[in-house]
């Protein structure tokens, strides 16, 4: 009985040897890491150590703490106690105290003869303060501690490292690495913001390798499993061979991999693998992703450009939860349907999440995927609890394992390059379509610039939008992320024509003025409420000076005043990124916003004021559907109630609502409309507003049938529609158009298709309308030549006797030369210039050319008449008898 007891107790430990040797091959298995110093950095400091120090040294070591912890508000108060016991040159209890502190803030642990490395560590930490005080107090932070604390063990040791005696260029890196992580628009060396920051939102190809090279790396050190070295040189040797493309991150793991093989033979094995596994797990720049979400993502969003975090997070999990094949009973889409996940991807999926102890703090794992699997077994349509569980599942799947992946890699702050220029060439397609069934909006982000020409197809973009003006904290107007502050408007117009090509073809241009949430965060937070008020009004007049400064100053001069002057803009738009919710602050930007819209009233021209916002942001604080609509409309809340029986339903206002909608399309936009119906607003308040709301989206080139769909929601539902980005050097549009945009594959001609009104029959200008229109300049400078010169040769014909007789006939000739182009000219004008589209309305150029002509053939008649030649009695002579 004991034999057998004994048996089977070596047959349980040959089995676990067993496990711990295959968890050992997982790479992806925790393996216990043992340091070979103490962790207790907690422990207390003996003085009785510090007693060795003279009076000078403990003055010095004073002098070192109060450069360290001069802005912390305990050193503060402890410096004025009357007894100075922190300049005293004595370890007293207060000195011992922040000492001790500073152990622990550094990770210093007291053991053995600590005092000489702590007292090191100290005039180094002092010096590192006095050169870089804002990392310092990073360092410092509770919130620094926290993080560090809880991250991956091996990750966590190593900071410690770097803490203990790291280089300065390492305590930098570090902190540099937590802000990013943790503060979500930090930029190194812009504490003070001196200048204005913006990011997209995006993941390469290059981000897509990066994100597999961890793959790769245990790839390749698989290959020198169980080889063995003489000694560590050649053992490092080798690993920096693996991760040669990687020097830095080497660099790092290094004192991690001295430690592991100081009592070990020098050998690579599945541990030691399994051991670099997890050590690159804590490092964000080698974070890996799924290789089947990986794939996903790289076929869907390579290459695509989000505005904002919330959208790049939200289009990521909409294709998530369209690949896995869940409650499609009501999807017709094919291209949705064609991203479904296979079996076998998806239990490869399954096998990863459920394996792999990096995603067990997901809640309800195996919950959700059992109830995944099941789905994916059956068709029908999900009822409330099933489509909630999944999108929690998705939601947490995100959170989890893709964002902390990508946390690194799809924030991009693209620099301002003052020498990047862009033209604007509309290929011939003519003007603004007169009949289109709302407000296009297009906007153009200044990264887009490439020093090449592009074809923007103008006939189906109402306004368009420069994307990159910011301002300073001043409130003087600037270039986001112009790092050398070499902007200079004036010169970057010349350089860039593109105000004269939107309007060549009647397009409307605006500025976008944006500002990021750090600086609300930040900035806007320690302000009072007078310099807030300064930093509108500064920003108010240079917005007013943007849009109304004329292009060209000799403009008036050599058109002699007739013709308007062309300005720098049509309108500016907002884009506050969270913008703060106190009463203080929206108060603040509401009077901004309607003493502004009044000042450029009284400059004519119809300048736009608009709003652009996140769907997530919509109605909270200043975006509220209330608030929005008493800017609009200029209504106050204190105005007499017949001042709403003024407006139409039907208003165009010169404010337009851009919302920047969250994917799945198909959902977030009947959503919108859902918010609006029920925000207490009602009757031509609500049909307003609804009217005068854009929504934004950004088409990524593969659903051709979600992007026709959502076209004609947003012509039935909405008082436009926005693309981010404006769509680019698209092809030719062809004459006749097919009926599907998946057949017409071009935006253009997919709203030329399905967002005109039904009279246009869905087809674009004729090619002499779309002629005349974009060359309409040359047609007015003709008419003037021919208007001019027929008058001419009219007056000189009445003035002069040299063309009467036989060259009457061939002088008449010569005038009506002149006249009938003229004519010709001014009908095309008339008819084909948007700026007489008033006049061309309706029967008015026929009744005008009729007319015209009757008169012209009277008063030529009468003329005629009068110069003909009577008949006269011959006098008879009289005769005498």
């Amino acid at each position: 009985m004991h034999l057998k007891k004994i048996a089977l107790i070596w047959l349980w430990l040959i089995a676990g040897t067993g496990m711990s040797l295959l968890y050992a091959s997982d790479v992806s298995y925790p393996l216990h890491y043992e340091l070979d110093y103490d962790q207790h950095y907690n422990r207390l400091l003996d003085r009785a150590l510090f007693t060795q120090l003279d009076h000078s040294a403990v003055y010095r070591v004073q002098q070192d703490l109060a450069a360290v912890y001069h802005q912390d508000l305990n050193w503060k108060r402890d410096i004025r106690l009357s007894q100075q016991p922190l300049s005293d040159g004595v370890i007293g209890p207060v000195t011992l105290f922040w000492l001790q502190r500073f152990a622990h803030d550094f990770r210093i642990e007291p053991i053995g003869n600590y005092v000489d490395d702590l007292i090191n560590r100290l005039e180094k930490i002092a010096e590192f303060s006095n050169l870089f005080p804002e990392e310092t107090v990073v360092l410092l932070s509770a919130d620094f501690a926290e993080w560090n604390d809880t991250e991956p063990s091996i990750q966590r040791d190593l900071d410690y490292d770097i803490r203990r005696f790291g280089s300065f260029q390492a305590l930098l890196d570090l902190v540099y690495r937590y802000r990013s992580l943790n503060e979500l628009f930090y930029i190194p060396g812009m504490a003070d913001e001196p200048v204005s920051s913006l990011f997209y939102y995006q993941l390469t190809q290059e981000d897509f390798k990066l994100l597999q090279s961890k793959t790769q790396i245990m790839a390749a050190l698989q290959k020198l499993e169980n080889k063995q070295f003489e000694n560590f040189s050649l053992l490092e040797e080798a690993v920096s061979g693996v991760l040669q493309t990687y020097p830095n991150l080497f660099q790092r793991l290094l004192p991690a991999i001295q430690k592991y093989y100081s009592n070990k033979p020098f050998t690579i094995t599945k541990a030691f693998i399994a051991f670099l596994n997890q050590a690159m797990m804590g490092d964000p720049h080698m974070a890996a992703l799924n290789n089947v979400i990986a794939g996903l993502l790289e076929k869907e969003l390579v290459d695509i450009t989000y505005p904002a975090q919330t959208l790049f997070d939200h289009a990521a999990q909409a294709k998530i939860i369209a690949a896995l094949g869940v409650c499609t009973a009501s999807l017709h889409n094919q291209y949705t349907l064609s991203l479904i996940f296979s079996d076998e991807d998806f239990l490869a999926l399954e096998k990863d999440l459920l394996n792999n102890q990096a995603y067990h703090n997901m809640p309800e794992i195996r919950k959700h995927l059992k109830l995944i699997r099941a789905l994916r077994q059956r068709s029908g349509v999900c009822n409330e609890t099933e489509q909630h569980d999944v999108n929690a599942f998705v939601s947490n799947l995100y959170a989890n394992v893709v964002q902390p992946t990508i946390a690194f890699l799809y924030q991009k702050r693209p620099v301002f390059d003052t020498s990047a220029t862009f033209e604007w060439d509309g290929s011939g397609c003519g003007c603004v379509l007169d009949k289109l069934s709302g407000t296009v909006y297009g906007f153009y982000p200044y990264w887009l610039a490439d020093n090449e020409k592009q074809t923007v197809d103008f006939s189906v973009l109402t306004r368009v939008a420069y994307y990159g003006l910011s301002f300073d904290t001043s409130g003087s107007i600037n270039h986001a992320n112009d790092d050398k502050s070499n902007f200079d408007l004036k010169r970057f117009l010349k350089k860039n024509p593109f105000v004269q090509a939107a309007r060549k073809h009647d397009s409307k241009l605006d500025w976008v003025i944006h500002k990021d949430r750090y600086f609300w965060d930040k900035t806007w937070g320690t302000l009072d409420s007078s310099q807030k008020a300064n930093i509108f009004a500064k920003l108010s007049d240079d917005i007013f000076q943007l849009l109304t400064r004329p292009l060209d100053a000799d403009y008036a001069k050599w058109t002699f005043g007739i013709l308007p002057t062309p300005t720098q803009g049509d309108g500016v738009t907002f884009d506050f990124r969270g913008y703060p919710k106190d009463a203080v602050s929206i108060d603040l930007l509401n009077r901004f916003y309607d003493e502004l819209t009044k000042r450029l009233n009284t400059a004519g021209n119809d300048y736009f004021v608009n709003i652009m916002v996140t769907q997530s942001e919509l109605d909270e604080g200043f975006y509220r559907f209330t608030n929005l609509l008493e800017r609009m409309t200029g209504i106050q809340p204190n105005d007499a109630p017949s001042s709403y029986q003024q407006l139409d339903i039907r208003d165009d206002l010169k404010s337009k609502i851009l919302v920047l909608l969250e994917e799945p399309i198909t959902m977030t936009k009947k959503d919108l409309r859902l918010r609006i119906e029920n925000g207490g607003l009602y009757g031509i308040l609500r049909g307003l507003l609804l009217r005068n709301v854009i929504p934004v989206i950004e088409f990524d080139g593969h659903n051709w049938e979600q992007l026709e769909d959502d076209i004609v929601y947003f012509k039935d539902n909405f008082g436009g529609a926005g693309f981010w980005s404006m769509p680019l050097n698209e092809p030719a549009m062809p004459a006749e158009l097919s009926g599907r945009c998946s057949e017409i594959q071009t935006i253009g001609g997919c709203l030329v298709r399905h967002f005109q009104q039904a009279e246009r029959d869905g087809q674009p200008d004729s090619l002499l309308d779309q002629f005349v229109c974009e060359n309409r300049h040359f047609f007015w400078i003709a008419l003037m030549i021919l208007a001019v010169l027929s008058f001419i040769l009219l007056v000189s014909y009445q003035c002069s006797c040299r063309f009467y007789g036989k060259n009457k006939n061939l002088y008449f000739m010569i005038i009506f030369v002149t006249i009938i182009p003229a004519l010709i000219v001014a009908l095309l004008l008339l008819l084909y210039d948007p700026m007489l589209e008033t006049l061309a309305e309706g029967n008015i150029p026929l009744i005008v050319v009729i007319s015209g002509g009757i008169l012209a053939s009277i008063v030529f008649y009468r003329k005629q008449q009068s110069q003909r030649k009577r008949p006269t009695r011959p006098k008879q002579k009289a005769v005498i008898v």
